[in-house]
Parts: structure tokens; sequence; C-alpha cells
């Protein structure tokens, strides 16, 4: 029976969602360690505070602008530091790696007939160096290069690109920056809670769908 009742569930959601648009970095890939080692080592160049190991936790209970606050980072500075994270990232991508049992899960949504697309903030060529060849193909469009703070637009136009309708679409992503452009996009928003920010922040933002590990994925889709 439980079978049964999951089954019509995932054939409720697919009805439901025709495009699934993904976030790249604390989503799909796990860059967490790399992205903290590398703002430390920009922070004497841009003039921030360096983060320590003990106060990962704390930042992950913050929004991208209270960390902006919180670290004395201009949001000037924003294209600049990311334009080095990007350059870092493309050198290193090798640290780089798709969170456990990701792959597998990519698969079988295009098999079960998903459109999947990419919208990240990273570059589009480390999008496609990180995930390799094979899984690139099963995306749709990958858009790269958003700021954190402007990917309403890019959801917008990925879904003309794509051709699907607000109402067929759902953003999956780790921030609540993701979920703010999302909405202001007029599409459902799924939470991760694996990513950057903490479980309970992203709670706050009210998101179509918490997505607390891999199988709760697996359920919904």
């Amino acid at each position: 029976m439980k079978n049964i009742l999951l089954k019509l569930e995932m054939e409720k959601t697919l009805k439901q969602y025709q495009a699934i648009i993904f976030d790249l970095d604390g989503t799909l890939v796990d860059s967490f360690h790399f992205f903290l080692n590398v703002l430390n080592q920009l922070s004497a160049k841009y003039k921030f505070k360096t983060v320590s190991l003990h106060e990962v936790e704390y930042y992950k209970q913050l929004t991208p602008r209270e960390i902006m606050k919180e670290m004395n980072v201009s949001r000037w500075k924003l294209p600049w530091i990311a334009k080095d994270f990007i350059r870092l990232m493309k050198e290193r991508d090798e640290e780089i790696h798709l969170f456990e049992g990701m792959r597998d899960n990519l698969i079988e949504l295009h098999k079960q007939g998903y459109t999947l697309a990419i919208i990240t903030s990273n570059s589009k060529e480390n999008c496609q160096n990180v995930l390799g060849e094979e899984l690139c193909e099963l995306f749709s469009h990958i858009d790269g290069g958003s700021s954190i703070f402007g990917k309403a637009k890019r959801i917008k136009r990925v879904l003309n690109i794509l051709d699907v309708s607000k109402n067929h679409a759902i953003y999956v992503g780790d921030q609540t920056t993701d979920g703010e452009a999302a909405h202001k996009a007029g599409i459902d928003f799924a939470a991760v809670g694996w990513g950057y920010t903490s479980v309970e922040k992203l709670k706050t933002i009210q998101p179509k769908v918490l997505l607390n590990d891999l199988a709760t994925m697996k359920e919904f889709f």
C-alpha cells in the first residue's frame, strides 16, 4: 500500500513539474570547504574578515546579506570576489565533487522525463568541468555567471528558453537568495538542507518543500 501511495505521489509531482532547475554549489556539488578556504585566502586582498571552522555553523544561520554585513564585505566588491573564486575553482576543480548519490539521482530524474537545467553564480565552464560530459548531456540548459542577487531574471529567461510555464517549474537551491529569486520569478522553491545554509534559516523563506537529504528528494520528485 505504501509503495502504491508513493508511486501516485511521484506521478502527481511529475504531472505538476515539467522542469527542475538546480543551483550548483551546495546543491549539486559539495564545494563549501573549498569556498571557505578561498574566502579566507581572499580576505587580505579585499579586506574582510576570515571565517574559522568553529564559526561555520553560526554563518550557516545567516542570509548572504547578513554574512556580508558580518564580514564587512561591500556589495561593490562581490563581482571581483566572485571572479577570483571562479578562477581559483577552474584551477582546482579536482577538489570539487558531486554530493554522494547525486549522479544517480540526476540520471533517474532525466529518465523520469523531467527537463533539467542549472542556474548558478559560478561559471558555465566550471559547471561543465565539475559535472563532466556525460552528466552535462542530461541538462537542457546551463546558465552560468549569475549574481547571487540576480537569479530571478535568469529563472525567467531560462523558462522562456525551455518553453515551460511558471506553474510547471521548480528551482532547487541551498540559500535564502535562491528562494527569494524563485518567489520573485513566480515559481516554486525546493530548499536543500545539505548546503551553505541551515535548515532553520531556509524555513524562514517558506519553500514549497524542504529536502533534508537525498532520500527526501527522491521521494518528492
